[in-house]
């Protein structure tokens, strides 16, 4: 008498890959990078313990692809910010930073990952780079108009976008910061709360004062 034997069993899931990437990012959030392991995510979403291993070889290939998903998304959103401001030049380098450090405040666990050479090695990754590239573009294009225009100063671009950028990435990291310190943490450190929640409260003003240094004296 021949054995019936039982059907193996494997997992049904219309995208894995992109779901191991929103669990992940959803780890993120809550508990940080420390805790995450890939056969807790397949926990996570119901598949089996090696079914991850079939996108990703390592955590480390995982915090790649969520930064290349990331800057995609970074991308786009730069992007729309350019683009409805049309042919208003000055609107749109404005734009364009105040998109970047709302983008950075609600995708902060990708943001992370852009910055954190502990968790991704770019230099193992070109196609990071490429995709960084791409959405700092969006942000270079209005400054190079500008220039053109004579709107900012006739600087080299990589000095003047550096400024620009090094300020929306510094106000949207110390965004981040100020949404994981405790309300005690605050009580405690005066001076920083008031910088803190004015630039919580108003991010476009520093921009504006920024963009309004770099202009050639005598423009508004």
């Amino acid at each position: 008498m021949s054995k019936t034997v039982a059907p193996t069993r494997t997992y049904h899931h219309g995208d894995l890959r992109q779901a191991l990437i929103e669990a992940a990012c959803e780890h993120l959030r809550t508990s940080g990078a420390d805790t995450l392991s890939l056969r807790a995510l397949a926990r996570t979403i119901g598949v089996s313990q090696t079914a991850p291993y079939r996108h990703f070889e390592s955590k480390s290939a995982l915090f790649a692809a969520i930064a290349y998903y990331g800057f995609e998304l970074l991308r786009v959103e730069l992007q729309a910010a350019c683009d409805k401001c049309g042919d208003d030049t000055e609107a749109a380098i404005l734009e364009t930073g105040l998109s970047y450090v709302r983008w950075a405040q609600d995708n902060s666990e990708k943001y992370q990952l852009f910055f954190d050479s502990s968790l991704v090695d770019f230099s193992l990754h070109e196609e990071l780079i490429d995709a960084g590239t791409a959405a700092f573009e969006v942000l270079l294009n209005p400054i190079e108009t500008a220039i053109e225009e004579g709107i900012l100063i006739d600087k080299p671009i990589v000095l003047l976008a550096g400024t620009l950028w090094s300020t929306v990435h510094g106000v949207a990291s110390l965004l981040i910061s100020m949404g994981e310190l405790a309300e005690e943490e605050f009580a405690t450190n005066q001076p920083v709360v008031g910088v803190m929640r004015q630039l919580s409260a108003d991010p476009r003003a520093t921009l504006e004062i920024l963009v309004k240094s770099l202009k050639p004296v005598g423009k508004d």
